[in-house]
């Protein structure tokens, strides 16, 4: 989807406007708005995620909503993506995956990505930095390297 920025010195407050007929955004912001660059880049984010994965369990291919996703983990060569209840197995690199995901997706160690919506706890410890997660049994540990960013992230957002 494109978004398409229009200044307009008559108004005050940016406005936004989405066509069903053609996969585009309009936004329309006043001459001195701060951060237009910012704003148009988020809406492009938004818009080009994808809300689904393709995964396989059993040989069946599924298109699993990624807000089911707990966290994504590559083990050897095979990756796989947890939900609450189950495992999926997934046909891509983690990295080809990771590029895919929607931004409250962030990686926490070299072998897994997080959903950071799904983190219910944060736990430092001396043996590891440990993740819960809402509603589940499952946890993940997070490398030194990416628990201050993932602490980070999930404070500024009030996940934490």
């Amino acid at each position: 989807m494109k978004v398409h920025l229009i200044q307009n010195s008559e108004i005050d407050a940016p406005r936004i406007t989405l066509e069903i007929d053609a996969p585009r955004i309009t936004l329309e912001i006043p001459d001195d708005y701060p951060d237009s660059d910012a704003l148009v880049a988020a809406l492009e984010n938004l818009v080009s995620t994808v809300v689904t994965l393709t995964v396989s369990q059993r040989g069946q291919l599924i298109q699993l909503p990624v807000t089911d996703i707990l966290f994504i983990e590559a083990t050897g060569h095979q990756v796989a993506a947890h939900t609450r209840t189950s495992v999926y197995r997934v046909n891509h690199s983690l990295t080809a995956v990771g590029d895919k995901l929607p931004s409250e997706f962030m990686r926490v160690s070299k072998s897994a990505i997080v959903n950071t919506r799904q983190v219910y706890a944060l736990t430092k410890t001396l043996t590891g930095n440990l993740i819960a997660f809402h509603d589940s049994p499952k946890q993940l540990y997070a490398s030194r390297r990416y628990y201050s960013p993932l602490k980070y992230r999930l404070e500024q957002k009030g996940l934490l």
